[in-house]
């Protein structure tokens, strides 16, 4: 018997923490779908009804918001988003710790996360909201069951940030898009009498798909996007101090700092926020 071609059947459902089961279960529905596409009866056949509800009993049945997209065409094929997944990993890596500095929580384990997720733009672009007009934008996209902020921030070219503390959080930065320079400074004296420029510690560009980790024990830095066009890169705040009580910026030509009462967000869960 020939089989007649076909379009794959796009399907974007939940996935339990089973995923065995899942796609034993989603290769028989596959199976039945393509078996029955010939070129003799045009009628849906009961078994691939059967197949469909056995599908929507399955994604209300399942726990758990991981959606998978995939579809039927000869093959199981099951499409991730892996940055979902890296969403999750990471929150659960933190679990309920306050924060990278927890005996529970190892900042290697949540670097390595980062490292070994390969940036795919399809996966995260709906967070990557920018504007030419500012240096960079905030984007948020989990907030870590509020032991944290995990963003997307977009890098106007030739702009950046000014130079910054982390309100005594930690920062885990991974590049998606492009290269970002840091340059990281000692904090200023604060006994010192007069005024002086700030003493650069080091200064490196990072490139797609490398990680950095930054804490105010590390001194302050700046970050900018040197290239033509903007850049993306991930970053994990824990706890999500600067969020909450802002940060310090810095004037690098005499070392004065200014509070920053509120960094905010330019988006949220890949929706734009109106200006306050």
């Amino acid at each position: 018997m020939q089989y007649k071609k076909h379009k794959p059947i796009p399907i974007s459902i939940p996935i339990s923490d089973s995923p065995i089961v899942f796609c034993s279960v989603i290769a028989t529905f596959c199976h039945e779908s393509r078996h029955h596409q010939t070129s003799a009866p045009k009628q849906t056949p009961l078994s691939v009804n059967i197949g469909k509800m056995a599908v929507n009993s399955l994604v209300k049945s399942l726990v758990g918001n991981r959606t998978l997209t995939f579809g039927c065409n000869g093959n199981a094929n099951v499409d991730i988003n892996q940055f979902e997944e890296l969403v999750l990993a990471l929150k659960e890596a933190l679990g309920p710790s306050s924060g990278l500095t927890s005996d529970d929580v190892d900042v290697k384990q949540l670097t390595q996360l980062m490292l070994d997720y390969k940036s795919n733009e399809k996966e995260w672009s709906r967070f990557a909201m920018g504007d030419a007009s500012r240096g960079y934008t905030r984007n948020l996209v989990d907030e870590g069951n509020g032991k944290s902020n995990l963003l997307v921030l977009v890098w106007s070219p030739g702009k950046g940030s000014p130079i910054h503390d982390h309100g005594n959080a930690h920062c885990l930065m991974k590049i998606l898009r492009g290269n970002l320079t840091e340059t990281r400074y000692a904090f200023p004296d604060e006994n010192s009498e007069g005024e002086e420029p700030m003493r650069v510690i080091s200064e490196r560009t990072h490139r797609e798909n490398e990680v950095a980790y930054m804490a105010d024990e590390l001194g302050v830095h700046r970050v900018w996007n040197q290239g033509s066009d903007f850049a993306v890169s991930l970053h994990l705040y824990t706890p999500p101090n600067v969020a909450r009580g802002g940060c310090h910026i810095f004037n690098p030509e005499t070392g004065k700092k200014s509070h920053v009462k509120k960094c905010g967000n330019y988006s949220a869960y890949g929706r734009l926020l109106k200006e306050e």
